[in-house]
């Protein structure tokens, strides 16, 4: 049986590497609010499938999440539990597919940013605003959003 360590660090890997590569895209958090969160979760693991309305989902058991928390303009990366949407304070959240965290674990050195835009792209990784656009827009998220190819927010305001 495995541990809860030992089944986070088959999913995530090294939370270190995470934060370096946060550490390295320093830039595009410092206009966040302290307190802005983001949440990655295994879509295996949290039976989170495409086509299903984000209040229909029922997670069983919880699962690891890796959380993205903005504290005094740098984000930093820990591991929480996820037990459903509604039971997780994050303004973001992304589901993972397996194919998705192997990518995104080989290319932790490169621009994770843009390996995220493309695993979106690719239909690898699903993408739920827990917030409205005036709450994310508010938060700060503009820049982060952008560099993801989510435009959602537009030019007029």
């Amino acid at each position: 049986m495995t541990t809860v360590i030992e089944e986070t660090e088959q999913m995530f890997g090294d939370m270190s590497q995470w934060q370096s590569m946060l550490d390295r895209q320093r830039e595009l958090f410092v206009d966040m609010d302290s307190g802005s969160r983001l949440g990655f979760v295994s879509r295996e693991a949290s039976g989170i499938l495409p086509g299903k309305h984000r209040e229909g989902v029922q997670v069983v058991t919880e699962v690891p999440m890796m959380a993205w928390e903005v504290n005094d303009g740098a984000m930093s990366a820990r591991i929480e539990r996820f037990a459903g949407l509604s039971a997780t304070r994050v303004d973001i959240l992304l589901v993972v597919d397996r194919e998705a965290m192997d990518t995104m674990l080989a290319e932790l050195g490169g621009d994770m940013l843009r390996t995220i835009k493309r695993l979106i792209r690719r239909g690898n990784i699903m993408f739920f605003l827990c917030k409205n656009k005036t709450q994310l827009q508010d938060a700060g998220y503009e820049d982060f959003l952008e560099s993801l190819g989510l435009a959602f927010i537009g030019a007029c305001r």
